[in-house]
């Protein structure tokens, strides 16, 4: 498919902000909408990570009033952080994972001392709220549906979780952008990756301890998006299998 030429409507439409943590999808995410909307697209986990052309454009038309549309998707914090993990496995250990044959109990242990935890629990108050002014948490969010709209001024903001149904996902965001986005372009998979078999392993494997799956379950974030039924079956997940 060839990337779609930008007509007088896709300009109205504006630059389209995928804003959110690591380790979500969003990377497909950009992917695909450039294919179909063209290449307009700024990708961001934190405002200093946007270019200063993307950051003044941002500012400026939220200053002329004229629209601006992010998109959020999330994901649980316990799989997301094991799958960060794996991804920024130099960055928070100092090692390769091609340096040597890595144990299961090793990867854990330097999992749970080494990798950021709080990164996915304080991303809406440390990255999000900052650059929409909104206050997530002080907003509702339909848990079934497992997805919202919220409207700030100029802003049009996507929150959908990463769970919600790959085909369901296109359709609401066909329906937010009033463009629609017929197929998925798949990219940055973890099975697609060089480790995809020790991360495989370590999902299948790996029993977390119960503290540390307790102040995930427990964070303000997760109990915001899911709710006590989805928190325990995702929990149970690294529990003793």
């Amino acid at each position: 498919m060839q990337t779609t030429k930008l007509t007088p409507e896709l300009e109205a439409l504006g630059p389209i902000y995928i804003f959110q943590m690591g380790k979500v999808g969003s990377y497909s995410l950009q992917i695909t909408l450039a294919e179909y909307l063209g290449n307009r697209i700024v990708h961001a986990h934190c405002y200093e990570e946007m270019s200063p052309e993307e950051q003044q454009l941002l500012t400026s038309r939220r200053s002329a009033g004229l629209p601006i549309h992010v998109i959020t998707p999330i994901r649980e914090p316990l799989a997301r952080n094991v799958s960060a993990f794996f991804q920024t496995f130099k960055r928070d250990t100092g090692f390769e994972l091609s340096d040597r044959h890595w144990g299961q109990a090793e990867l854990l242990e330097l999992f749970l001392q080494r990798y950021p935890h709080d990164e996915s629990l304080d991303w809406f108050d440390l990255s999000f709220r900052p650059v929409t002014g909104l206050d997530i948490y002080q907003e509702p969010f339909p848990q079934q549906q497992k997805w919202v709209i919220h409207e700030k001024d100029s802003l049009r903001i996507l929150i959908y979780r990463s769970d919600l149904g790959r085909e369901e996902q296109l359709t609401v965001i066909s329906d937010f952008l009033g463009h629609k986005i017929g197929a998925w372009v798949p990219a940055n998979r973890a099975e697609d990756k060089d480790y995809a078999g020790l991360y495989r392993d370590f999902c299948a494997q790996t029993i977390l301890p119960e503290s540390y799956i307790a102040r995930m379950s427990d964070s303000r974030f997760c109990r915001h998006f899911w709710s006590e039924t989805e928190i325990r079956a995702n929990a149970d997940r690294w529990r003793r299998r």
